[in-house]
């Protein structure tokens, strides 16, 4: 994931709080819709494969969710990965 995390500012009191509170609160909010989005994308994209291309990435339709959120870092990698027998690497 590609969050910038900034030091929290401290409590503004009144009404210039409150505003500080509501821009953060929608700077979260578009971070988090803008995650939605590439999901969505990456679901659709690999949603288009057919079982044959699937089936040489070594996916079942099952993991496409799993693999989608490894792949954007969103959760530890879990995955096995194979190494190749000649040595080369993509």
């Amino acid at each position: 994931m590609n969050t910038i995390v900034h030091p929290s500012s401290p409590a503004l009191p009144g009404v210039r709080g409150a505003l500080q509170r509501v821009v953060s609160g929608l700077h979260w909010l578009r971070i988090a819709h803008a995650e939605r989005r590439r999901t969505a994308r990456a679901r659709q994209d690999l949603g288009q494969l057919d079982e044959h291309a699937l089936r040489d990435l070594g996916l079942t339709r099952g993991e496409l969710d799993s693999y989608a959120a490894e792949a954007r870092g969103a959760v530890a990698k879990s995955r096995r990965r194979v190494d190749d027998p000649h040595g080369w690497s993509p």
